[in-house]
C-alpha cells in the first residue's frame, strides 16, 4: 500500500479496512482481454477497502469508515482500529467523519458494539442516500440503524449542494452516479490539490477507458458524465487523484496522451 502525501500542510494517510473480492462481472463492459492483469488466480477482481486519514493544524478527519468487524459473501473489514493506531490515532481522535456515500463498505465502522465508534466526531455524509440507504432500506439494515442512532445523538450533518466546505481546506464535491448522493473530497493546500474519488472512479483504467462501470453505481450514465467532468477539469494539471479502491490505495495524475488520458 502507497504511503501519506503531502497536500501543502495537510497530511494525507491511506488506510485499509481490508478486502473486497467480487466476480468479474462486477465491472460490466471491460475488455479483461486486453487487461488480464486486473484479475487474481481466482478469476476474481480483488480491490482494498480503502479509506484516508487527513491531519491538517487543527482538525483530523477521516474521509469513509470501511466494512467494519465483519465478513460478508463479498468483502472481509476490520482492519481499520489497527490501521489508525498505526498513525498514531485512536477512534476519540477523530473530529469529523465524511462518507462520500453510505454504501457498507464506506459506513461499516460508523456504529460499533451500538455506540457510535468515532466518539468524538460529527459526521458528513450526501443528503441524496438517506433516501436509498436509511428510509429505503430492508429491516435490520446496519448502514441504516447506524444512521438512525446518529441522527437520534445529532451526530449527523448532511452536505447538500456543490463546493460545500468541510474544513480548513477540505472541500466536498458533488460527483453523482455511484450513488445519488456521491461526493468526493478536494484536498488543497496553498498550490497543492488532491482530489479523493472515493467510488465516483473505481478503477485508474477508468481515466483511459470510460466505456465501462461498475455493477453497484446506481445510475451508470450519469457515473460516467461525472467521471468525463472530472477528467476535463484536471487532465494535464498537477491535481493528484486517489480513489477507494484503487490498487495499493496509488495516488496519480491524469495525463493527456495521444488521443486519451492516461492514469500515472
Amino acid at each position: 500500500m502507497t504511503g501519506p502525501v503531502r497536500v501543502g500542510d495537510i497530511e494525507v494517510v491511506p488506510l485499509s479496512d481490508g478486502t473486497i473480492t467480487l466476480p468479474k462481472e462486477f465491472w460490466v463492459g471491460f475488455d479483461f482481454g486486453a487487461h488480464p492483469e486486473v484479475l487474481g488466480p481466482d478469476g476474481c477482481l480483488h480491490m482494498p477497502i480503502g479509506c484516508f486519514l487527513l491531519r491538517t493544524a487543527d482538525r483530523t478527519v477521516l474521509l469513509d469508515a470501511g466494512l467494519g468487524p465483519r465478513e460478508t459473501e463479498w468483502g472481509r473489514g476490520g482492519a481499520l482500529p489497527v490501521q489508525l493506531r498505526a498513525a498514531g490515532v485512536g477512534p476519540d481522535d477523530v473530529d469529523l467523519v465524511v462518507c462520500t456515500h453510505l454504501h457498507l463498505d464506506h459506513a461499516g465502522w460508523l456504529v460499533h458494539d451500538g455506540r457510535p465508534f468515532f466518539a468524538n466526531a460529527v459526521v458528513r455524509y450526501g443528503t441524496g442516500d438517506w433516501a436509498r440507504f436509511v428510509d429505503g432500506a430492508e429491516p435490520g439494515d446496519r448502514i441504516s440503524e447506524a444512521m438512525r442512532l446518529l441522527r437520534a445523538e445529532d451526530r449527523l450533518d448532511p452536505i447538500a449542494g456543490d463546493m460545500v466546505p468541510l474544513a480548513p481546506g477540505l472541500t466536498a464535491r458533488f460527483t453523482p452516479g455511484h450513488t445519488e448522493g456521491h461526493y468526493s473530497l478536494v484536498v488543497s493546500s496553498g498550490a497543492e490539490r488532491l482530489l479523493l474519488l472515493g467510488d465516483a472512479v473505481e478503477c485508474p483504467l477508468q481515466v483511459a477507458e470510460d466505456d465501462f462501470h461498475a455493477m453497484s453505481d446506481v445510475d451508470p450514465a450519469l457515473a460516467r458524465r461525472t467521471r468525463e467532468a472530472v477528467w476535463r477539469e484536471i487532465e494535464g494539471s498537477p491535481t493528484l487523484i486517489g480513489g477507494a479502491h484503487f490498487p495499493g490505495l496509488e495516488f496519480g495524475r491524469v495525463l493527456r496522451g495521444k488521443g486519451r488520458r492516461l492514469f500515472s
